[in-house]
């Protein structure tokens, strides 16, 4: 029988898996989702640079010890659609190469290290790592590692919120991962209003992995209000925005993001960045994708910060009506309507 698929060489294996997007925020993909995908079907729904970044996570029922962890990188074609060439260069070592050591591989280890030759392969930055494994270990459900119950000690407050630099990277993606869990949501809330800049940044690019609650974002929230009307923290304010853009109350974002776009430095490109890269959804809305290409006409990176990041924007699907809309309005700025005919002067059009 001809394999065809991942899914196909899988199941057949007998492992079970997740598939998660890796571009962006780390979200899981349904199985629907990844069989269409797979089969040339679907436009991917979330490409970063021309590319789907997945991390696979597969185990077998009987036995969750014995487990794989794939990073890969693909690339799409002008449609946004899997390039088949790749899908099958990737699917040829698959069956060729690697499944019969998939099969025996000895139990207790993972293979994240063991795919040096995987086509395709790639190796997630440090944090988007230890942000995979936590999720892994809960859906594998794997104690935690040693790193957790320091970790928790430290957001409870109790060796001092300036001790942040012997805290593991692992332990705090754990409590991340695990907030419904061991009361850690209450520690996060308790934490959050107190942390260092640094700590809290960290945090942040965690929680954007999570679909927070929203009384956690609430807290998020009343933290950059407080910065606002202190000391500005451009850093801050960033890691919040990224950190709100799996909350499950798009009002608390969006009312966030309109009041940052009302203000002075809301033309500042880091911050535009994490709104279009990470809450692009937002965007959909009418006034909100209108203050932000207002800002983004005005930005701090000027022509070069505008192009790049409306051509990362328009390739996501379902963006470009929502912002061609925008760019036409007919009651847009002169610097707008500049930074428009410019971007189209460089792309020919």
């Amino acid at each position: 029988m001809t394999i065809e698929s991942i899914n196909e060489f899988l199941r057949q294996a007998g492992f079970n898996f997740v598939v998660y997007d890796m571009g962006r925020r780390m979200v899981r993909l349904t199985p629907q989702q990844f069989n269409q995908f797979e089969n040339g079907v679907l436009t991917y729904p979330t490409p970063f640079q021309l590319h789907a970044w997945l991390g696979l996570l597969g185990w077998q029922e009987e036995n969750k010890s014995h487990h794989f962890i794939w990073f890969l990188k693909l690339p799409l074609d002008e449609l946004g659609k899997i390039n088949p060439l790749a899908r099958d260069e990737l699917l040829h070592y698959l069956v060729n190469q690697l499944g019969q050591r998939l099969l025996t591989s000895e139990e207790g280890t993972d293979s994240t290290t063991t795919l040096a030759a995987l086509p395709y392969g790639f190796t997630p930055g440090e944090e988007s790592m230890a942000m995979f494994h936590a999720k892994a270990a809960r859906i594998l459900e794997h104690a935690p590692s040693r790193y957790y119950n320091h970790a928790r000690d430290y957001l409870s407050g109790a060796q001092g919120y300036d001790q942040w630099a012997f805290v593991g990277m692992q332990g705090l993606a754990e409590v991340v991962a695990r907030w419904q869990q061991d009361d850690n949501l209450n520690r996060l809330q308790q934490a959050i209003p107190q942390l260092p800049s640094e700590p809290f940044g960290q945090l942040c690019r965690f929680l954007e992995h999570e679909d927070i609650p929203a009384e956690l974002a609430t807290t998020l929230i009343n933290r950059a209000k407080h910065d606002r009307a202190s000391e500005f923290s451009r850093a801050d304010l960033v890691a919040i925005l990224r950190a709100l853009s799996g909350c499950t109350s798009s009002r608390i974002r969006q009312s966030l993001i309109q009041q940052v776009l009302a203000e002075a430095y809301g033309t500042d490109i880091e911050i535009l960045a994490a709104i279009s890269g990470r809450c692009w959804e937002d965007l959909q809305d009418k006034d909100i994708c209108r203050l932000f290409l207002e800002c983004l006409a005005n930005n701090t990176h000027g022509q070069s910060g505008f192009t790049h990041l409306l051509i990362d924007l328009l390739a996501i699907p379902g963006m470009r009506e929502p912002v061609m809309q925008g760019l036409r309005d007919p009651n847009r700025s002169i610097e707008l309507a500049q930074a428009m005919g410019q971007f189209f002067k460089q792309l020919g059009a």
